[in-house]
């Protein structure tokens, strides 16, 4: 028997259209507060129904909550799944630092693709002495090829161009490396997703408007384990060593937004992405974390999607459905 077999044995639909193209703009619920399907907005351009016995949310820490808030209506004012008043709070990222480091002996990795040879989480684990809460993962990079060693990150200052250029890239290619430092965000309600009030999408829609600032914690975080990482490569015989500026675009890893937890007052959803306010609505996604880690949320993500789908299937039976 195959998975779809397995899982449309609980529910009445057993539609296996996949819709391409199809923008979901809001989720419709019944007069019981079941889901009861969605509207999208297909490739010609109009708004259509897909009706389901169960709708699951998969859009991460951005288009889940923007979903939400957009599904809002008389029943659910402030959006729907928001009895906590939690969705779209509680934003996380991973505050990102790097330290490069320049050596006299070729390390002859720059061919290879981008990514960690190796990492670390010696200091991982919160240290009350360090003046600041949880740590970071640091993940050693090779410093990749030519046109990286003459960008402004991680190197700061553009001072290479002019009579430096040609020194500048043959110091620096084949001899740098790179520590990339993964610091843990910790929840803060400020950071948060919210409705647009003036920006809209190609359907005339709120775009999703994102409000987020690193706190003072993850600044303290920051310097120190770059302070670290240089004290790293300096002892690995680096001839210099660049500790990068920050970087504005280091939203990469997308979490919170719909917190999982056992209190419906203080979470969105429960901990199998089951919604506290409509009980066959699930959310599946690194939207639920209540915190974030210091790692990359991927295998993570993938491996609570997994258990999330074999509870919703074992507990198919008893799930409340709309009526027909």
């Amino acid at each position: 028997m195959s998975f779809h077999d397995d899982f449309a044995r609980g529910f009445e639909s057993t539609d296996e259209t996949f819709r391409g193209g199809a923008h979901a703009i809001r989720i419709e619920t019944d007069r019981r507060g079941r889901a009861t399907g969605v509207v999208y907005v297909g490739q010609d351009g109009g708004e259509h129904r897909q009706r389901a016995d169960v709708v699951i949310l998969a859009a991460n820490a951005v288009g889940t909550p923007w979903l939400l808030l957009a599904s809002a209506s008389a029943s659910h004012p402030e959006g729907l799944a928001n009895s906590s008043g939690l969705v779209g709070r509680r934003l996380m990222v991973h505050p990102f630092g790097g330290v490069a480091g320049v050596f006299e002996d070729r390390l002859s990795a720059w061919p290879s693709p981008v990514g960690q040879q190796l990492y670390s989480v010696q200091f991982y684990e919160t240290d009350a002495d360090r003046g600041f809460r949880r740590g970071a993962k640091w993940a050693l990079a090779a410093s990749r090829g030519p046109f990286a060693a003459v960008q402004g990150y991680p190197w700061g200052e553009a001072d290479f161009w002019g009579e430096r250029f040609h020194t500048t890239v043959r110091e620096r290619i084949e001899r740098s490396a790179f520590w990339g430092i993964f610091s843990e965000d910790l929840p803060d309600e400020r950071n948060r997703v919210l409705l647009s009030p003036d920006l809209r999408d190609r359907h005339g829609l709120p775009a999703p408007k994102l409000v987020y600032r690193y706190s003072d914690e993850s600044e303290r975080l920051l310097a120190w384990h770059e302070a670290r990482a240089a004290e790293s490569l300096e002892a690995a015989g680096a001839t210099k060593v660049y500790v990068a500026p920050r970087a504005r675009n280091t939203g990469w890893h997308l979490l919170g937004t719909t917190r999982m937890g056992d209190d419906p007052a203080t979470s969105v959803v429960d901990g199998d992405g089951r919604c506290h306010d409509v009980p066959n609505l699930y959310v599946f996604g690194g939207s639920t974390w209540p915190t974030a880690s210091a790692m990359n949320p991927t295998a993570t993500i993938a491996a609570l999607a997994l258990r999330n789908t074999e509870r919703l299937i074992a507990a198919r039976r008893s799930t409340e459905v709309p009526a027909c």
